[in-house]
């Protein structure tokens, strides 16, 4: 299993007899990837490409690795492929691709693809609870994890107890800051850790900056569970304090999360894109009658 390319947005490559590469990053890193993969691989060619989830920085590199290898199967959920099908969705993906590859030619962060993303269509459609057999001694069983979009789904390989989770579990940031990453749903985005945290789990792929080994990978999704509800009680206490004022509450969690944070780090605008989708998602929670 490979770190490929930044691992701020990685991919993750399985090498095998069919070799299997997890997310596409960001369309800026498009290049970095590409070598990345080619310097395990040499000639052999990746055989399938899961997406965890459909936003831009987990799709960008995609449609250049179909043309690049035409065999690769693109896998994803029913919903996944559903958005990736919205020209609404598809603009938002282009605009957040372009910014962040001003941001990393900013910080001259290796070499640049210049071209845009571009959309593409899945050749897999995978179902939660079902388990493909990729070759001899190699399965990949589909985990239904929402919470951080409803399209969400976390791979787990049984035979080496790896499980490529994403951002079902928190994301590590600078100074090992835990950025809970529910957007659409928290008691959903509860719900999936506990349920990969049933799993036996020696290597924890997440979405961004760090894998989590042995006892760690554990510790990492309960962290994860702990994490989440400390970001719920930041953010009922700024809802309360701003009267229900969700850009004033989010901007106070800006400065009390995100200003410090020293770079590299997520681009101002996904960042406040994310932060006001999980603001919205807790208050529709405290406002939810209660039963």
């Amino acid at each position: 299993m490979y770190v490929v390319g930044s691992s701020a947005t990685p991919v993750y490559l399985l090498d095998g007899p069919k070799p299997i590469l997890f997310d596409a990053g960001l369309t800026a890193f498009t290049l970095q990837y590409e070598a990345g993969i080619k310097e395990i691989l040499k000639t052999r060619e990746p055989s399938y490409l899961f997406l965890t989830h459909s936003h831009f920085d987990h799709i960008g590199a995609a449609s250049y690795f179909k043309k690049l290898w035409p065999e690769l199967k693109i896998a994803g959920s029913e919903k996944c492929g559903e958005i990736l099908a919205k020209p609404n969705a598809v603009k938002l993906m282009t605009d957040l691709n372009y910014e962040a590859a001003r941001g990393i030619k900013e910080m001259c962060l290796g070499p640049v693809y210049e071209s845009p993303f571009e959309p593409f269509e899945l050749d897999v459609i995978v179902q939660p609870g079902q388990t493909m057999d990729i070759s001899s001694g190699v399965s990949v069983s589909v985990i239904n994890t929402p919470g951080h979009t409803w399209d969400f789904m976390a791979y787990y390989i049984p035979e080496q107890k790896i499980l490529v989770a994403s951002e079902a579990v928190a994301t590590y940031e600078s100074g090992g800051y835990l950025q809970p990453e529910f957007l659409v749903d928290f008691d959903a985005y509860l719900d999936s850790i506990q349920t990969i945290e049933k799993l036996d789990t020696d290597i924890l792929c997440g979405g961004h900056h760090a894998v989590f080994t042995g006892a760690d990978a554990a510790k990492h999704i309960r962290r994860s569970f702990n994490a989440a509800n400390h970001y719920l009680s930041m953010a009922q206490k700024f809802l309360i304090q701003e009267k229900g004022d969700i850009d004033r509450a989010v901007a106070q969690i800006k400065a009390e999360e995100w200003d410090p944070r020293p770079w590299p780090k997520q681009p101002e605008s996904a960042y406040l894109l994310n932060t006001w989708q999980r603001v919205n998602t807790i208050s529709r929670r405290m406002n939810k009658p209660h039963e």
